[in-house]
């Protein structure tokens, strides 16, 4: 999809530039797709229903199907119409090709 947005570092803070303290700007499609998958509804003021809550499922039974179906329909809401899903193992061990 190619978006671009603020950046996030690995825990979440706003990126800076080291030199000029100024906000990182660039490609979030994969910040954007983390996001989705680590937040639960309601938790977006902007847009509440949006968000898929994967500790969710991850505390539960191991479902795999359910759980490929109700990524996609998010990421589908999200503007990520192709994305694919590929489950390893586990629940923890996935990942999300955006194409």
């Amino acid at each position: 999809m190619n978006r671009t947005d603020i950046l996030l570092t690995d825990d979440f803070d706003l990126a800076e530039d080291p030199v000029t303290f100024d906000l990182i700007e660039g490609p979030s499609d994969q910040q954007h797709v983390q996001l989705l998958v680590t937040s639960d509804k309601n938790e977006w003021k902007e847009n509440p229903h949006a968000g898929f809550g994967i500790h969710n499922f991850l505390k539960g039974k191991y479902d795999q199907v359910a759980f490929e179906r109700e990524l996609q329909i998010e990421l589908e809401k999200d503007g990520y119409n192709n994305a694919e899903i590929i489950i390893g193992n586990s629940l923890a061990d996935f990942k999300i090709l955006l194409k």
